[in-house]
C-alpha cells in the first residue's frame, strides 16, 4: 500500500498527459461499434444465424490470409462468393432477421423505463392467477393445452388462424376450451391482457433441427412462437401432465403446479422499470467513484471531456 501511494505522484503526470491525448470521438466510435457487434451476437445467440456468423467469420479469416499470402485466385473466389450469397442468406434467414428486428424495436422501448400503474399491476396478477389455476387443473387431469400470452409483439396473425372469441379470461373458460370433446381444443389459445382473443390457432413449428424426436407438436409449436416473438407460451403435456413454459427460444419444464405459478407471476407481473432500473446501480456506483476522486483529477477529466473550440 505504501509503495502504491509513493508511486501515484510519479505516475500521475504521465496519466494526465495520456488523458489529454485521448480522442473522445474515437473512443465513442469504438464503443458504439463494439456495442453493435455485441448486440448482434446477442440477437443471433441460439439461432441458426449464429452458425452462419461463425461460417462468415471463418471465410473472412481465410480471405484475408489468402490476400496476405498473395493467393489471388482463392481471395477472388471467396470475396465473390460472399458478395453473391448476401441476398440468398437474407432470404434463407428471413425469420431470424424478422425476430432480430422485432427484438431491437422492443429494446428501444425498454430503455424508456415505463412503470405499470396499480390497475395494470392488479390486472396482471389476476391474469397470472387465472392461468395458473386453469393449468393446475388441466395438468392434474392430463389434458393437453397450448396457451400463448401476448406481450409487446402482436399476435394478430396467429389469432387470425383460429376461431375468434374475445371472451374475458377465466380459469373455467380455459378449462372448457381444452376439454377433449371441445372443437376448440386442438390448437393454441391466444391471451391478450385479460381477454382470450382466439382459440384453435395454428402456431409456427420450431425450425430447430437439433430437437429430439420425442418433442411433441405442442412443444415444437411453443418453441416456434418463442423464436419469433416475445410471447410467453404455456404447454401442458397430455401424456405426462408436465407443465412447460417457452420464451426467448428456450423451454423450461416444471414438476408441480406451484413452481410454475411462481414463475408465471414473475414473468407477467413486472415492475417494468426497464432500462431506468438497470441504470440505477451503475449511476449510483459512478457517483460514489466521482466523489472519491481528488479535485485535481476531476478538473483534469473535465478539461479532457470538454469539447475543444
Amino acid at each position: 500500500m505504501l509503495l502504491l501511494q509513493s508511486a501515484v505522484p510519479t505516475l500521475w503526470p504521465h496519466f494526465k498527459h495520456l488523458l489529454r491525448q485521448v480522442d473522445v470521438v474515437a473512443v465513442l466510435d469504438i464503443f458504439l461499434v463494439a456495442t453493435a457487434i455485441y448486440y448482434l451476437l446477442l440477437l443471433a445467440k441460439g439461432t441458426r444465424a449464429m452458425q452462419l456468423l461463425k461460417g462468415v467469420a471463418i471465410l473472412l479469416v481465410v480471405m484475408k490470409s489468402a490476400q496476405w499470402l498473395g493467393l489471388d485466385t482463392l481471395y477472388w473466389v471467396i470475396s465473390q462468393a460472399l458478395f453473391a450469397s448476401a441476398l440468398v442468406l437474407v432470404i434463407l434467414f428471413q425469420p431470424e432477421l424478422r425476430a432480430a428486428l422485432d427484438q431491437l424495436g422492443r429494446g428501444r422501448l425498454g430503455i424508456l423505463g415505463l412503470r405499470l400503474n396499480p390497475a395494470q399491476r392488479e390486472a396482471q396478477h389476476r391474469v397470472a392467477d387465472e392461468i395458473a389455476r386453469a393449468v393446475e387443473k388441466l395438468s392434474s387431469q392430463r389434458i393437453g393445452a397450448l396457451l400463448a400470452i401476448e406481450r409487446e409483439t402482436g399476435l394478430d396473425d396467429i389469432a387470425g388462424t383460429g376461431t375468434p372469441l374475445g371472451a374475458r379470461l377465466s380459469a373455467e373458460l380455459l378449462g372448457a376450451i381444452f376439454q377433449p370433446g371441445n372443437p376448440l381444443h386442438d390448437g393454441g389459445a391466444i391471451v391478450r391482457g385479460e381477454t382470450v382473443v382466439a382459440a384453435a390457432c395454428i402456431l409456427p413449428l420450431s425450425g430447430n433441427a437439433e430437437l429430439p424426436r420425442s418433442v411433441g407438436t405442442r412443444h415444437r409449436a411453443a418453441l416456434g412462437l418463442s423464436e419469433a416473438t416475445d410471447a410467453v407460451i404455456v404447454v401442458v403435456s397430455e401424456e405426462t401432465g408436465n407443465i412447460s413454459v417457452a420464451r426467448q427460444r428456450t423451454m423450461t419444464s416444471f414438476i408441480g403446479a406451484k413452481p410454475f405459478a411462481d414463475e408465471l407471476r414473475a414473468l407477467l407481473v413486472q415492475s417494468n422499470d426497464g432500462g431506468a432500473a438497470k441504470l440505477r446501480p451503475f449511476a449510483r456506483h459512478l457517483g460514489k467513484t466521482a466523489v472519491s476522486l481528488p479535485r485535481e483529477t476531476l478538473g483534469t477529466l473535465r478539461s479532457v471531456i470538454r469539447p475543444r473550440s
